[in-house]
This record gives C-alpha cells, structure tokens and sequence, in this order.
C-alpha cells in the first residue's frame, strides 16, 4: 500500500461504509504519523550524505593533458614508481601517469598489477589488485582505485623514475682504520691511566 492510498483511498472507503468503522482504516491511520516521520528523517538522511559527499570528495580539475580513462589497445607497458604512483606508456611517446588516491600496500615491492575491464578501457575510479607471487602461482592480492591520468611525454617520465629512485640514497661503506692506528690508540690507552 503507498502513500497515495494511506492518504487519499483509505478516508474514502471510510466514507463507504454503511456500518461501522473500516477496521483496516482503524490500523492504517495509526502508522500514518509514524510513516511521515520516517520518509523525513529517510529524505534528511540522504541529504546529509549527499553534503557529506560533496564536502570528501573533491572533483578533480582537469586540462587538456588530464584524461579519465586510456584505451588498452594503445598501451605498451607499464611502471610501477612506489605504493600511489604508476606510468603508462602507450605507442608514440606519451606517458600517462596515473597517481592513485590512496597508497597501495604491496604495489612498489610487487611491481606488478592486474585489471579487468569490458569496455577495453582503463578509467579513474577502476580497481586494479597487486599481484603476489605464492608457491601454486599468480593470485591478487589488494585493490586498490585508480586516480585521473595527466598526460607527459616520455623525458618527463625518466625524470620522474631517476628522482624516485634518488630518495633512496646509496649505501656507502664506512671508512676502515689502517690496521697500525687501531694499535697505536690501544698502546697510549695504558699509558694514560
């Protein structure tokens, strides 16, 4: 029974009735104001969502180097910089670079994914799992979404990989005693006490 017929249909088959009170019109018009309550708190409820969304979730900007999805026919390989950061390179010399809204555990150390799609395009928003190597082979592992993808061209791109691989700085081997110190700062400590 919808709101229309609590309001409009049950008062007149009320008006019908010949002897005595509708007994259904009876249970009816004890709901009707616990009803109304519900579908206001309902609509208040997914007001508050929908600002809520509006307020975490930013729009991206997008220029004319931003797209929200690639086609995988053009995709040559892929890069994986660390846990947020992944390179597309697509026939020709352009580079997407897709930076993922949160970090993906497991994606740098991997350095492999998988996805899968129907419409032979990769967008903004579309899983993509880490894939771990175990003992009977291949299996994905966390999911994670993908951001927009800014578009830059393939010096941009060795940019990016040789600073990414500049934060780890090299280990440098410490500086050893040539061996006649070592016993000479051993021969002066008895003397001096």
């Amino acid at each position: 029974m919808t709101l229309f017929h609590i309001l409009v249909v049950a008062p007149q088959i009320q008006g019908r009735m010949i002897t005595g009170e509708n007994t259904m019109y009876k249970q009816i018009k004890k709901w009707i104001p616990a009803g109304i309550l519900l579908a206001t708190l309902f609509c208040a409820r997914a007001g508050a969502q929908d600002k809520e969304a509006d307020v975490t979730e930013e729009e991206p900007v997008y220029d004319e180097n931003t797209a929200e999805c690639i086609s995988l026919r053009h995709v040559r390989r892929t890069k994986v910089v660390d846990d947020r950061n992944v390179l597309f390179y697509m026939r020709g010399k352009t580079v997407y670079h897709n930076v993922l809204p949160r970090s993906c555990s497991g994606l740098a150390r991997e350095d492999r994914f998988s996805y899968q799609t129907s419409i032979g395009r990769l967008c903004r928003l579309d899983q993509i799992s880490v894939l771990y190597n175990d003992p009977f082979g291949m299996r994905a592992g966390n999911r994670c979404s993908l951001g927009a993808f800014q578009k830059i061209d393939r010096d941009d791109a060795k940019a990016f990989m040789d600073s990414a691989n500049n934060d780890v700085p090299a280990a440098k081997p410490l500086p050893m005693p040539a061996p006649q110190e070592v016993g000479a700062s051993q021969e002066q400590d008895p003397e001096e006490s």
